[in-house]
């Protein structure tokens, strides 16, 4: 079974060059690495290193002239040669050289349409190496009893036990490839430094009756580097609110529900624009914040009429 481990890669440019390293080092027979870089320039004192992983015939390297991490993600299916679709961040490091077998191994049955993998802190990397970890949890019959979109969005994906749960992040996700096609894959109206495309996918997957598992045995450690990335804290990042926001809203207003709907509002809008930290800590960002949030609710509005869009093929 081929799999192809997409990477979407912006301003990070050493912990990317570590990521693919990892990946190299990986003790799995069919893959393919494929970076979409959406880098104008990259630092000098990269050039050497860069140039080093860049002989590996596994990897793919694409560019993307403007930013937008969904669009990119979407691109890489296109080019890509596998069954299965391995989604990773740029700031991961993956010690363990059976990260993309213990993925690969979920598919071995075919009711599995996609798996979350573990994604470890920095400080809570797993002490010892386990075949299977049983489904022994009450937290994980506490779970059970939440609606999709509250596994989406409130499951611990640092969790040491395997479950079936609708979750999907693409830090560490796994899918066919056939199964993202039938919905046509990322919804590329999550533009800008918007989050939630990921989430929004997994729930639309999970509206077609598509299986979705959690298993800690693929692991890595998600190293949240500050800068780069989607990074909206960062201030080298420019942020587009109206575009950013936009996806916020269109979460909200596809997959909110009456018991949810002031969760989604105070987390998944207001805390990553008008209460975002390095907003209050400048108060005349408010000048351009509050109006581009206020003008993605009606485009929001307008876009959840048209649907998703893709440049993918939904399949037949």
């Amino acid at each position: 079974m081929k799999i192809s481990v997409i990477v979407p890669s912006y301003r990070r440019f050493w912990p990317l060059i570590n990521t693919i390293q990892d990946l190299q080092q990986q003790n799995y027979n069919d893959f393919e690495i494929i970076v979409v870089d959406q880098n104008q320039v990259w630092p000098e004192e990269c050039e050497e290193s860069l140039a080093k992983v860049r002989q590996d015939s596994r990897l793919v390297w694409l560019t993307l002239d403007k930013p937008d991490v969904v669009i990119a993600r979407n691109m890489a299916v296109q080019q890509s040669q596998g069954e299965v679709l391995l989604f990773i961040d740029d700031d991961v490091k993956i010690p363990d050289q059976l990260f993309i077998a213990n993925h690969a191994a979920n598919f071995i049955d075919p009711n599995t349409h996609i798996v979350s993998g573990r994604e470890c802190n920095p400080d809570s990397i797993p002490e010892t190496k386990v075949d299977k970890i049983p489904q022994s949890s009450a937290y994980l019959e506490k779970i059970k009893t939440f609606s999709p979109l509250q596994q989406t969005l409130w499951f611990d994906r640092n969790s040491e036990h395997s479950t079936e749960v609708c979750t999907f992040s693409t830090c560490n996700g796994a899918i066919r490839k056939s199964a993202f096609l039938a919905v046509g894959g990322f919804d590329e109206n999550f533009c800008g430094n918007s989050y939630g495309d990921d989430y929004d996918l997994i729930l639309r997957l999970h509206q077609l009756g598509y299986k979705s598992i959690y298993d800690p045995r693929p692991w890595l450690i998600h190293l949240r580097v500050p800068m780069g990335g989607l990074r909206m804290s960062d201030l080298k990042n420019k942020v587009n609110y109206v575009n950013t926001a936009t996806g916020f809203w269109l979460f909200l207003l596809r997959h909110g529900t009456f018991s949810m709907y002031w969760h989604l509002l105070y987390n998944h809008v207001l805390r990553k624009t008008v209460f975002l930290k390095v907003n209050l800590q400048r108060p005349w960002r408010q000048l351009y914040v509050i109006p581009g949030v206020v003008a993605a609710f009606f485009r929001a509005l307008l876009l959840l009429r048209r649907g998703t869009k893709s440049g993918i093929l939904i399949c037949n």
